[in-house]
């Protein structure tokens, strides 16, 4: 088959090794991988799940509800399933404490996971075949992204890749589970491609956590229409006006398909430490180093900091006005991290971003954009007011691909935030459930387990 032939068959490519993957094709490695994100996820969820965004879209969407067949994370209602995809996926971004696609600044596994666990509630779900939808969704998603957003592909940053990938593998991972055939799963792709959407204005608003559940919501939806003969049109991702022609200024094609059934996109995810953007985590990493060899009596006087671009593109916000503003600040976690030497929810809340101190460091801190540094790195020059200084170089950050978060930092991550919904019994339970997810004859009992009253 010549490139070009190739090239014109990429949807129906994808949706051939969504219909015929098994579990036992995916290695044991990108397997517990799989396990590592909905660890994360599930804890996110819990944990987002009586924040404000998801108490206001809950308020407003549930007496508009369907039959009560799915539960929700970390709260006592169940609701019908389009409805608990959307409120669930908004639980796993509310603190943005959620997984990365590092290499995209996509985060996949909340929107691909909601739509399963809402789902699951409706018409039982194996765990094994939980499972292995979950990697599909993410393989999927993340690929999409790849074509339109890394390089040598180029696309407009302004494109939030959750907003315009995340649905569609999520349609990809319930095509598996509704074990559609390769033609029908191409069908829910192309009706996820036409819900995408998401720009990244929204960010520091409510509006950009409801991407996730509009894409979670949007893939379930598109994967039960095609089951039931909504038709769909044959390349949209690779036709003439699709996904990739629309999306990009110079798409990548060759992502999608390269290491199909052999390398697994869900091990290349990046897990957060801290609950902020994880272009900011690098800064954050040095700004904590200093803290720690800072003398007492010291003030600082004037800190300098060195980022990749896209971190000063997207937390360019110096004074965040409320907790949503400051989920992506730049100069409001390296602050915080100088100032009070932790980097948690709480530092993320209404009083941090009111405390005299952190302001102050805030309007003292200049960045400079430095394309020779990885999206991984920082360097920080913190000068204090006796003329002492401190360096702090970070290669790669905590939680990073190359510098990973163990299992046992998943877990104390998961504890602390199931503990905001869950009493410590419940929380054990779930996260045991979690890690042997695959040995449950209905993954909706995952969700039971998650409830909260």
């Amino acid at each position: 088959m010549t490139q070009e032939a190739a090239a014109s068959r990429i949807t129906a490519t994808l949706a051939h090794q969504v219909h015929t993957l098994r579990l036992a094709d995916v290695p044991e490695r990108a397997r517990h991988a799989a396990l590592r994100a909905l660890v994360n996820i599930v804890g996110c969820c819990v944990g987002g799940a009586r924040h404000v965004i998801v108490e206001t879209a809950a308020h407003t969407l549930l007496p508009y509800a369907g039959r009560p067949t799915s539960g929700l994370l970390g709260r006592p209602e169940q609701t019908d399933a389009l409805t608990a995809s959307l409120l669930n996926a908004l639980s796993s971004a509310a603190y943005s404490f959620d997984d990365t696609h590092a290499e995209t600044i996509l985060h996949p596994t909340g929107v691909v996971v909601a739509a399963l666990l809402a789902h699951a509630g409706h018409t039982p779900v194996r765990g094994d075949d939980f499972l292995l939808a979950l990697t599909l969704g993410v393989d999927v998603a993340s690929r999409i992204s790849k074509a339109v957003s890394m390089a040598p592909a180029q696309g407009p940053i302004g494109w939030s890749q959750t907003g315009i990938a995340a649905g569609i593998g999520a349609a990809a991972a319930m095509a598996k589970v509704l074990q559609l055939d390769a033609n029908r799963t191409g069908w829910a792709i192309g009706h996820a491609v036409q819900q995408a959407s998401g720009l990244r204005v929204a960010h520091g608003s409510m509006a950009a956590t409801l991407i996730f559940g509009n894409a979670a919501q949007g893939g379930l939806r598109s994967a039960l229409l095609a089951r039931h003969g909504l038709s769909g049109p044959d390349a949209p991702l690779e036709g003439r006006y699709g996904f990739a022609e629309l999306f990009a200024s110079v798409p990548h094609l060759a992502y999608l398909t390269d290491g199909l059934g052999e390398r697994f996109e869900v091990e290349a995810l990046a897990y957060k430490p801290y609950p902020c953007g994880i272009v900011i985590h690098p800064a954050v990493d040095a700004a904590l180093d200093c803290r720690t060899r800072q003398r007492p009596g010291d003030s600082i006087a004037a800190v300098r900091l060195r980022v990749h671009p896209s971190a000063l593109a997207l937390g360019f916000c110096r004074h965040p006005a409320d907790p949503l503003q400051a989920k992506v600040s730049l100069y409001h976690w390296t602050a915080v991290a100088l100032a009070t030497g932790r980097a948690g929810l709480a530092e993320g809340g209404s009083q941090g971003i009111d405390d005299p101190e952190i302001v102050r460091l805030r309007g003292l801190i200049e960045v400079e954009a430095d394309t020779q540094l990885t999206p991984e790195a920082a360097s920080l020059i913190v000068t204090h007011a006796n003329g002492h200084q401190c360096m702090a170089e970070v290669a790669q950050c905590k939680g990073s691909v190359a510098n990973p978060m163990t299992d046992a930092d998943l877990e104390a991550k998961f504890h602390g935030q199931a503990r905001l919904s869950l009493p410590p019994e419940a929380a054990a339970a779930l996260l045991h459930a979690c890690w042997t997810v695959e040995q449950m004859d209905n993954v909706a009992d995952l969700v039971a387990l998650a409830h909260a009253g």
